[in-house]
């Protein structure tokens, strides 16, 4: 009977041992696992306070400076009367000092230490929890009043179970921030190797731009390149090429200028809008243009080298974007080491890109090594054999030259006085004879003049009619009528005077009017094309070319427009061979076949045309029954043959006349 008795007393207390096995249990999972340390210690503090049946719990760590700090805590209301709650973490301190779990009894004045102080209705348990005999936290636990001692025993042993698997889930934190980092120290590491790999500008600017994209996991990186007081665009991760002329480029680095100048990192959006105006304009265009939700401007900015006296060291700039979202702290924490070896490699491949002949130099590497004697005097012998080559090889020496395809016999047709264009019998491809009429001018002043003349002339020669009758018909019996008669004679002679100079001023005005009419100075076929729209009812002045005649069934010739900087090449070849030249063209109708001309005549004067190249006219002879096609103004491309050269005068006459050009 009693054997029953002592079997059911001990029922429940299994029961609660189970209960709390299977919480320290679930909470032991949790600590191998990576969830977040708030949630942990939400999970922990609700297995206190379910296993221990308390009305309360907090946890506390211990910071750097061995300062209490709350963590978390699930307590009731108006837990701590008055002004006691300034009590609690000088009790933490205490147990962080001591290392050792305490329990106090509810309303416990101080007895052995100050701080020892309970002034709550409950029984305060604090346990504290190690992490490698260092006291990393406290447990702190408001329990029922009236538990014995021997379950007071009980709740520490609890705690200090929970306050273990707190430990262990620090440990398990503190080995995945510990394999973080060590894995972000190799990428870092990976970046570090491919940013200094090269010393190409180009090369480097593109490695920084992709690999800090995938480095800091954004959407696209820029890097720019500071020149003096200008920064050019470089590269763009994830693009191979870009149209310089970009209006996103252009507004990419006028905004590195402007924070380049304010010589701070401009994150966007930022937590206060201090900017200054200039800046902000500028960053509120590029947002807009570029439609990203967040960006960084980084100037890249080297330490200062030993004995280096100028203030400036920036190199570029960094534009990093993310269209969606915006930067974490990792983010912003990884730009710094990121731009400082950007900022080297780049300065590298800058210094070594200024150097003349930097792409000579980084392809002459290979002189390096055991065998380099060898390797030079192999490099040696490469450029002697190439010198005598360029020396001794003789190579035809030929002059380009670009020109037109035109008929030689081909004339202007020009105005030969100012007018208004009112009829136009021509059009283009027409064949016309010579002294064809082609347009027909008018000018309204020339035809006042004309009929105020033709009066005047009417009107004078009328007046003479009248006084001739008058004469013959008066009697000249008197002095009188003698003296009359005289006195019409000599009018009738003025208006003949006038009626001779108004007749002169008729058959100018008549002259000046047939020069109204646009006439052909040759029989060939209109050239000009569209002349419809080009003259119709256009004023034109006099001496303008109103279109261009040009016997296509005659002979066609080349005019060339050789530089005056190859010009002495063809005399000097007209003088030594004493014959003329043989050219080698091609047709921009034709490419695919190649045509062959002799040099007829050299112009005596060179053509200074604005805004071009001032060049020699050479007119050259072509059979025009090779021609494949008879288009007038077609473009040429000739090669005018001029002897025989060695063969480094060939390849760089052009280089050594600037050379002389440039020492004169």
């Amino acid at each position: 009977m009693s054997t029953n008795s002592a079997q059911r007393e001990l029922e429940p207390f299994d029961e609660a041992w189970r209960e709390l096995d299977d919480l320290v249990n679930e909470i032991a999972k949790l600590s191998k696992s990576n969830v977040p340390k708030g949630e942990f210690y939400a999970k922990a503090i609700e297995a206190v306070m379910h296993g221990l049946k308390a009305a309360g719990a907090a946890l506390w760590i211990c910071s750097t400076a061995k300062k209490a700090q709350l963590a978390y805590q699930v307590l009731p209301p108006n837990l701590w009367p008055g002004d006691t709650q300034s009590l609690r973490p000088r009790l933490i301190e205490l147990v962080l000092e001591t290392g050792r779990a305490g329990i106090l009894p509810p309303r416990c004045p101080p007895t052995v230490d100050p701080r020892a102080v309970n002034p709550t209705d409950y029984l305060l348990i604090v346990c504290p929890w190690v992490v490698e005999d260092e006291v990393s936290g406290v447990i702190e636990v408001l329990a029922s009043r009236e538990a014995n001692a021997e379950v007071q025993t009980g709740y520490v042993r609890y705690l200090e179970a929970i306050g273990e698997l707190l430990a262990d889930h620090e440990q398990t934190g503190q080995l995945h921030n510990f394999r973080s980092r060590l894995q972000e120290r190799r990428r870092f590491d990976q970046l570090c190797e491919s940013l200094h790999d090269s010393v190409d500008l180009r090369t480097t600017a593109y490695t920084i731009a992709n690999e800090g994209r995938q480095f800091l996991g954004c959407d696209r990186v820029s890097v720019l390149l500071k020149r003096d007081a200008r920064y050019r665009l470089l590269a763009i991760s994830g693009v191979d090429t870009f149209h310089r002329r970009a209006r996103v480029v252009g507004m990419a680095e006028q905004l590195c200028k402007a924070v380049g100048a304010m010589d701070e990192p401009l994150w966007h959006p930022a937590p206060d809008d201090t900017l200054p105006p200039q800046i902000e304009t500028l960053l509120s265009a590029y947002v807009d243009e570029t439609h990203a939700s967040s960006l960084a401007v980084l100037p890249l900015k080297v330490p200062p080298r030993e004995g280096d006296r100028r203030a400036d060291n920036l190199v570029g700039a960094m534009v990093i974007e993310r269209f969606y979202g915006g930067f974490d702290d990792r983010q912003r924490e990884s730009t710094a080491p990121l731009c400082l070896h950007s900022a080297l490699a780049l300065r590298n491949a800058r210094e070594l890109d200024d150097l003349p002949l930097s792409g000579v130099l980084r392809k002459a590497r290979w002189l390096r090594g055991n065998r380099r004697p060898i390797k030079i005097g192999l490099v040696l012998l490469g450029l002697a054999a190439v010198l005598v080559v360029l020396i001794f090889v003789p190579a035809d020496l030929q002059i380009a030259a670009r020109g037109e395809l035109q008929p030689r016999r081909m004339q202007d047709v020009f105005a030969r006085t100012d007018g208004l264009v009112t009829e136009i019998q021509a059009q283009h491809g027409q064949h016309v004879a010579a002294d064809q009429l082609l347009a027909v001018l008018r000018h309204p002043q020339l035809d006042l003049e004309f009929k105020q003349v033709l009066g005047e002339l009417q009107t004078s020669r009328k007046r003479l009619s009248s006084l001739e009758a008058e004469r013959v018909q008066t009697p000249r019996d008197t002095d009188e009528q003698r003296r009359q008669v005289s006195l019409l004679a000599a009018q009738g002679e003025e208006l003949r005077e006038m009626i001779r100079g108004l007749e002169a001023q008729y058959g100018i005005l008549q002259q000046k009017q047939k020069d109204l009419e646009v006439r052909s100075p040759m029989s060939g076929e209109i050239l000009t094309w569209n002349i419809q729209q080009l003259l119709a009812a256009r004023p034109v002045d006099r001496g303008q070319a109103l279109m261009t005649v040009g016997d296509l069934s005659g002979p066609w010739q080349l005019d060339l427009h050789v530089p005056d900087r190859q010009i002495a090449h063809v005399l000097a070849a007209q003088r030594t061979l004493g014959r003329t030249l043989e050219v080698s063209y091609v047709l921009g109708t034709a490419p695919a076949v190649m045509l062959r001309g002799t040099v007829r005549e050299v112009a005596m004067r060179t053509e200074v045309p604005e805004g071009d190249v001032a060049y020699v006219q050479v007119f050259v002879d072509v059979d025009r029954t090779e021609l494949p096609e008879l288009v007038p103004g077609a473009s040429v491309l000739a090669n005018i043959a001029c002897g025989r050269r060695s063969l480094g005068y060939v390849w760089l006459h052009d280089f050594v006349n600037a050379v002389r050009t440039a020492l004169f």
